[in-house]
């Protein structure tokens, strides 16, 4: 039921639910640590999401901030939104929510 609820928002009013985490730049999340998305953008605190079932360029809105989707996961994920940040405390403060995102602007 959960998938058909967000695949009906997401088509109607361009909302989804998604688990929201947060990643840095560092090598035992990424794999390396120069901050270059797999858009080719450098991460960016406040503006660089990671989403795969969205399109690099996305504008996305989560509690009313607006984010830029830059990066991927790479598992394929349709429900995950990954927010940068600059360092490791603050990505873990965050930690994992389940929000509602806003699809502003698809590329």
């Amino acid at each position: 039921m959960r998938k058909y609820l967000h695949v009906l928002l997401t088509l109607l009013v361009g909302y989804q639910v998604c688990n929201i985490s947060a990643y840095t730049a560092s090598v035992e999340e990424c794999g390396k640590d120069d901050g270059i998305t797999a858009s080719g953008a450098k991460a960016t605190q406040g503006i660089t999401v990671a989403a795969d079932h969205l399109k690099f360029g996305t504008i996305i809105e989560i509690d009313g901030h607006k984010y830029k989707v830059q990066d991927r996961f790479g598992g394929g994920y349709k429900d995950r939104i990954d927010i940068y940040f600059n360092n490791k405390q603050d990505a873990w403060n965050f930690g994992r929510q389940l929000k509602v995102i806003k699809i502003l602007k698809e590329n």
